[in-house]
């Protein structure tokens, strides 16, 4: 049975350059060897400041540069996060376990903090708990990112342990994946 990857590009705005090399040219080679689920995770967007008025085509954009970069949706799964409830119900249980002071510890969370200082708010706090319900969601194993989200990762797999130590084996704990 293929090994799951989950991976997901915020949606804002086209994909650049910077994308294709740092993630959609990975998620090409991993379409035709794992069971991928592709997303356009337009919840996490609204995280930092954003233009609501051009958030929805924005996520329409990616989903076609995904196709136009060669995604086949008979390889792979494209989904658009905001449209699959479960991530957010999920995100919402995890939460109840994972404690609040660990995730001001992140430096991904003082980073954002201090470049947003008039925009802190709960969903960029709570944004390694809505990632780790979006891999477990789907018990992905692998997760093709850089090493600065590694916190992230760290936070998906306590997560996963704790769940697991609650309620039983349920979750997987994801692994980086170099691409």
């Amino acid at each position: 049975m293929k090994k799951r990857v989950y991976s997901g590009i915020r949606a804002t705005g086209r994909l650049h350059l910077g994308n294709y090399l740092g993630a959609v040219k990975g998620m090409l080679a991993l379409q035709d060897e794992y069971d991928c689920i592709f997303s356009v995770v337009d919840s996490h967007t609204i995280t930092v400041p954003y233009d609501p008025k051009t958030l929805k085509q924005s996520v329409r954009e990616i989903i076609l540069d995904y196709l136009a970069a060669g995604l086949d949706p008979k390889k792979c799964h494209l989904e658009i996060q905001s449209m699959v409830p479960q991530h957010i119900e999920l995100s919402y249980y995890l939460a109840t376990i994972y404690p609040v002071s660990r995730l001001e510890d992140l430096p991904t969370y003082k980073d954002k903090k201090a470049q947003y200082p008039k925009y802190v708010n709960m969903g960029l706090l709570y944004y390694p708990v809505l990632m780790a319900a979006d891999v477990l969601l789907y018990k992905g194993e692998l997760v093709p990112v850089g090493i600065d989200q590694e916190p992230h990762l760290e936070v998906m797999r306590e997560i996963a342990r704790k769940f697991n130590g609650m309620f039983g084996q349920t979750f997987p704990e994801p692994q980086r994946f170099k691409t």
